[in-house]
């Protein structure tokens, strides 16, 4: 397989797609989106995430008559409905010179106005499933001279702002949010971190690029400093679990679980 498998749950689902005659998603899917509708997890195995950190050791193979997961997430119910239309019809297709066959699916839907967290929350942990690539925010006079620096600690106001980016692109007209830079900017005193366990690591993505970012999982207590902002907060922390969080999330890096407590 790829050192990062999120090529393989891909391409399963573009070989879906041609074999159910959707060639215009496959076009949709392939272009060069700024920011794009469709994110591909890479590949798990009994709940590890396959991907590769190092050259050494074994190639990373799935094997055969053993049962792999991958995840999909897709914004715009028709283009959700192709895809589970494909897999349910075609079932089967050839990959890496083998047959590969979908065995179960399990669908969820969310409307934006569903992910609001209506629970009490004194805490957040967030749990980073694949390596998170935080960036800085770059200069607008500068981006042609800084290189893009990714940060080994997941500072909140460099999540929240990258979720409220990506919230933005995608929500309808009345429910995006008018202050992301305050609201980012106030979250580094909303969410206080009392435990965390963060590892930095490097992919191996393909014959050149290797990615540096984070994995583990972080505990935050929530201080409701700005009630304004609160439940905006969390409704971001509750939309990561279907997007992530930083750059490269539609191939499956910044995969995340928030739970509240």
């Amino acid at each position: 397989m790829p050192p990062f498998t999120s090529k393989v749950s891909k391409l399963i689902i573009l070989k879906m797609l041609e074999r159910a005659g959707f060639d215009d998603l496959i076009a949709e899917v392939e272009r060069p989106w700024r920011s794009k509708p469709y994110i591909f997890s890479v590949i798990f195995r009994g709940g590890k995430p396959l991907y590769k950190v190092s050259k050494e050791g074994e190639l990373l193979s799935l094997k055969a008559n053993e049962e792999y997961l991958f995840e999909v997430t897709v914004i715009g119910d028709l283009n959700a409905m192709k895809i589970v239309r494909s897999l349910t019809e075609v079932g089967e297709v050839e990959a890496f010179g083998g047959r590969i066959s979908i065995l179960h699916i399990e669908a969820e839907t969310k409307d934006f106005e569903e992910l609001k967290v209506n629970i009490p929350v004194g805490y957040v942990k967030l749990e980073f499933i694949t390596p998170a690539l935080l960036q800085l925010p770059l200069p607008m006079k500068l981006k042609e001279k800084i290189r893009v620096r990714h940060v080994l600690f997941p500072i909140p106001s460099l999540i929240i702002y990258s979720l409220a980016r990506h919230w933005n692109f995608f929500a309808p007209e009345g429910k995006k949010i008018a202050n992301m830079r305050s609201l980012s900017a106030r979250s580094n005193f909303m969410l206080m971190e009392v435990d965390h366990n963060i590892k930095p690591v490097t992919v191996i993505y393909d014959e050149r690029r290797r990615p540096r970012g984070i994995t583990g999982w972080v505990l935050y207590k929530l201080h409701p400093i700005s009630r304004k902002y609160v439940g905006t907060l969390l409704t971001l922390l509750n939309y990561s679990n279907y997007v992530g969080v930083g750059r490269s999330r539609t191939i499956g890096f910044g995969m995340t679980k928030v739970s509240f407590k």
